[in-house]
């Protein structure tokens, strides 16, 4: 068995021949290395020996690690390539909420007050939850309006962004009874080509509100109150027939700002097919749906005049939105 003193004669040598740093730590500091050895030796010393032994053999370990770690250091920094910088402002700023954020945020409050509560579900929809149960079956003209992104899983199951909002309505149905009060924001997906007042990417408040109650008076009045409280002043609001698949009646909603109608968001009585494919098979319950856009508010609430502009991460932007208060 090599004994100490020739372990550092030698590491003393490999020191001066500047021995590679990866052979010499594992030459010596390896699980079958000298250290490890000497002291597996440790056990045949002599009992009057074995501390001087020990402190001794335990100092040329320290060494020979502060020696690899020093030179591994050395090492990496002579690989480092060195580049001039600009100087940066490095002034403290606080961050803050994005527009959309801030007034999701404020649009839940409002409705709050009313009631309703927030319900979320999943961004990657199944084609049952975003069409079929929506009473949207395969043949029916408004996929292509919605046509969207798909994705594919390795076993070959269809899945999709979600186009609205709306599949919250079913998962939430399916696991509540009526009185059903909910708001749904969330992420929405549309391949669509963008412009200034349309986006590939952006946020949906859905509503419903469900029990034996419920009616399109009823909707008028929480519509009404809803844009009151979000322009902190009288709103004229007009209903206007249109058609969706999931309402019957269906009709859109103008509100009057600055001398124009302004088409803000469509609703309707939820249709019977709709209800029962949630679920919900009693005669006696209906209820109202609605849907926004909140781009579309925020533009008008902070008068953006580019949809685009919203999802820029422009902090310039942000930070002039994040003065103005809802």
């Amino acid at each position: 068995m090599i004994s100490i003193e020739e372990v550092i004669k030698e590491y003393k040598d490999d020191k001066k021949d500047s021995l590679d740093i990866d052979k010499l730590e594992h030459k010596y500091l390896s699980r079958k290395g000298y250290i490890a050895e000497l002291f597996k030796g440790i056990k045949d010393i002599i009992p009057e020996k074995k501390s001087a032994y020990g402190q001794k053999l335990n100092e040329l370990k320290q060494d020979i690690e502060e020696y690899v770690a020093k030179n591994k250091t050395q090492e990496i920094e002579s690989n480092i390539e060195i580049y001039p910088i600009n100087r940066l402002d490095m002034q403290s700023r606080l961050g803050g909420l994005s527009p959309i954020s801030r007034l999701i945020f404020k649009i839940q409050d409002i409705f709050a007050g009313l009631g309703f509560s927030v319900a979320v579900g999943p961004e990657l929809e199944s084609e049952k939850y975003n069409f079929d149960m929506l009473n949207i079956p395969e043949s029916h003209p408004a996929r292509d309006v919605w046509d969207t992104i798909w994705v594919q899983n390795p076993a070959g199951i269809k899945s999709l962004l979600r186009t609205h909002t709306s599949p919250v309505q079913i998962h939430y149905m399916e696991n509540n009874k009526p009185p059903i009060r909910i708001i749904a924001p969330g992420k929405v997906y549309r391949y669509e080509a963008t412009d200034s007042t349309h986006e590939t990417v952006f946020h949906q408040v859905e509503g419903l509100c469900l029990d034996d109650k419920a009616s399109i008076s009823t909707f008028k009045g929480v519509i009404n109150y809803f844009f009151k409280e979000l322009f902190q002043q009288d709103v004229k609001i007009r209903l206007r027939p249109s058609y969706f698949p999931f309402t019957e009646p269906s009709f859109e909603i103008d509100i009057w700002l600055e001398d124009k109608w302004l088409e803000i968001a469509g609703a309707g009585m939820v249709n019977r097919k709709v209800l029962e494919n949630g679920g919900i098979t009693d005669p006696n319950i209906q209820g109202f749906a609605f849907g926004f856009g909140v781009e579309r508010l925020a533009m008008i609430l902070y008068g953006i005049d580019d949809i685009r502009l919203i999802h820029s991460a422009d902090i310039r932007f942000a930070s002039q939105l994040g003065k103005i208060q809802l």
